[in-house]
């Protein structure tokens, strides 16, 4: 899936953290689950509160919210994935990882020595369009001053995107907290509402409640 940040469980540790519990094995999955669901929701909050704001501009507070959404984990499936439902305009998989990001036409890159950015990016009056006797010669944009040229902007196919935003390793730091925080709670939520059954002087045999 692009964009997405997956987290899958090691069964050996889960296991272990089982035993400890005094839980039963066939309730793992159900306590699972509803701890991976947990701690992905968790995770997407913490991602959109802390980690984006953090590390970027906002100038969309919605964007990041509708954009992250997490696939849910199952009694059959214990994996969830957080993931870019947009997958559009701001590519987050680049924000992560870094990369070349391709324009449709020719990105504009501003020279640092006369275009300078702002809090809020380069000033509306210092954008390629707004500029006065400006004019595209090669591969930049140029802008009269007297007799003189002064270079303003370099037009390029592709310009390099550097990994600006931790998605991995705070992902991967919030959902191990979450699950080890929760995942006791979750066992004992499972045994509690466990439903066993048995007969005659014997010993009983479980069956799954959750």
């Amino acid at each position: 899936m692009p964009g997405a940040f997956e987290f899958y469980i090691n069964m050996d540790d889960v296991i272990e953290a089982t035993e400890i519990l005094n839980g039963a094995a066939d309730q793992i999955p159900f306590a699972l689950s509803q701890t991976l669901n947990h701690a992905a929701d968790v995770t997407r909050k913490a991602l959109i509160a802390d980690t984006w704001p953090s590390h970027v501009k906002v100038r969309n507070t919605q964007f990041i919210k509708y954009a992250l959404r997490y696939d849910e984990a199952t009694k059959t499936k214990m994996s969830v994935t957080i993931y870019d439902s947009l997958n559009k305009s701001v590519k987050l998989k680049l924000h992560a990882e870094g990369g070349v990001r391709t324009a449709r036409g020719r990105f504009a890159i501003p020279n640092e020595q006369y275009i300078q950015k702002g809090a809020h990016g380069i000033k509306p009056e210092d954008e390629p369009r707004a500029l006065l006797n400006s004019v595209i010669i090669g591969n930049g944009i140029f802008q009269r001053v007297g007799k003189a040229l002064q270079l303003m902007y370099v037009l390029a196919p592709t310009v390099k995107v550097p990994k600006d935003v931790p998605f991995y390793e705070d992902f991967a730091k919030n959902m191990t907290k979450a699950i080890d925080s929760y995942f006791p709670k979750a066992m004992a939520k499972a045994m509690k509402t466990r439903k066993t059954s048995g007969g005659g002087n014997g010993g009983g045999g479980g069956s799954q409640g959750g």
